[in-house]
């Protein structure tokens, strides 16, 4: 076995020091860091840091193209190459930086670690969010009847993501206290547990979609545990009871306990159960953030509609919400329909439905498209 060397650990500890301080990443993304690095350190042989150079970041990202994988393609995925490339490229952009090793690393060097300009924009045209559609999203929470304790949970779980677009580790580490049934606000605090992207206290309330019952399973779960004696500190959303019933001699897999998840996986795996269930393909948790932003981005918005959504999703720039959520994964057919519909109005000029900003928007789409 190759032994690492020592400095090369210190540095790795100090990266992760500076992504965990300055750049406030959380450490399930640091942990992507730490993967990427290890995928350098796969290929170079745990060769010293100090030793990059271009014709290794070229060499590199020949050897993630041809990595064998036990994907259907049997190689990394042109999105994941992308990644592994990103995250190594900010690692070596900092180490370049730092004392003993400015001299040895150069910055225009570690610009090589990026693909080709074709093949990332086929990467990050692949990385387009999947999201279901309305439809689906009602066929999977009207699937679940409620009739036991879990159902109820699973059922107002998803409805809580589908109405809030909270984040999956936030919602698992929601305390009864986090919400106010007299406002409808869902305060989403770190000091009280609550696992927000970069610690960042987050206010949101239900979001309109012209769909009431999600509203109603979310409150319905919540006064059923408050009947249960529920305190401020309990867990809104429970894990399964994991206590033996000595009368029917098997584990109780219907009931909640009063202990909150330690992770999100088992979130995750519910949304795949039910989806599952539902006849419904799995869709990621976080696909219902992006599936309110496309609900809401067919209504007529102004901008301080959109700076209001964008602070209750917890993003700091409108750009970032309708950016990735909106218009942002606007596919060509969606593109040409809108421009079809822009040429009708102009055929046939009648009373104006729309705003100036959504004129601007259709112009612009008919001038790329």
């Amino acid at each position: 076995m190759i032994k690492t060397p020592y400095q090369n650990e210190q540095t790795k500890r100090s990266f992760y020091e500076y992504l965990r301080g300055h750049d406030g990443f959380t450490k399930s993304s640091i942990k992507t860091f730490a993967e990427s690095i290890s995928q350098w350190e796969t290929f170079s042989a745990n060769d010293d840091f100090m030793n990059f150079n271009k014709s290794k970041a070229v060499a590199f990202r020949e050897w993630l193209s041809t990595r064998k994988t036990k994907t259907e393609s049997g190689k990394l995925e042109l999105s994941s190459q992308d990644g592994y490339l990103r995250r190594v490229r900010k690692f070596f952009k900092w180490l370049s930086e730092q004392p003993g090793y400015k001299n040895k690393i150069k910055k225009d060097e570690v610009d090589w670690l990026r693909l080709s300009k074709v093949d990332a924009r086929v990467a990050r045209q692949g990385t387009t969010r999947q999201m279901p559609t309305f439809d689906e999203v009602k066929k999977i929470i009207q699937s679940i009847d409620g009739k036991t304790e879990i159902d109820m949970r699973d059922r107002a779980l998803i409805s809580f993501a589908l109405i809030t677009g909270a984040r999956i580790s936030a919602i698992v580490s929601l305390k009864m206290k986090s919400f106010d049934k007299k406002t409808n606000l869902i305060d989403q605090n770190p000091k009280d547990g609550v696992k927000t992207k970069n610690s960042k206290r987050i206010y949101t309330t239900f979001f309109p979609i012209d769909w009431d019952e999600p509203e109603q399973n979310f409150k319905d779960w919540y006064g059923h545990l408050e009947l249960k004696g529920f305190q401020p500190n309990d867990p809104i959303f429970p894990s399964t009871l994991n206590s033996f019933i000595e009368k029917r001699g098997k584990y109780n897999k219907e009931m909640v306990g009063k202990n909150a998840w330690s992770s999100a996986g088992a979130a995750r795996k519910i949304f795949e159960k039910r989806c599952l269930k539902a006849g419904v393909i799995y869709f990621h948790p976080h696909s219902f953030r992006h599936v309110i932003v496309n609900i809401l981005t067919n209504k007529r918005l102004t901008e301080k509609d959109k700076k209001a959504i964008s602070i209750n999703l917890g993003h700091e720039n409108v750009g970032t919400t309708f950016g990735s959520s909106g218009y942002g994964n606007m596919t060509t057919d969606e593109a040409i329909d809108v421009v079809k519909n822009l040429k009708n109005l102009q055929n046939n000029p009648g009373p104006n439905t729309l705003t100036e900003e959504q004129i601007k928007l259709l112009k612009s789409i008919a001038d790329k498209y």
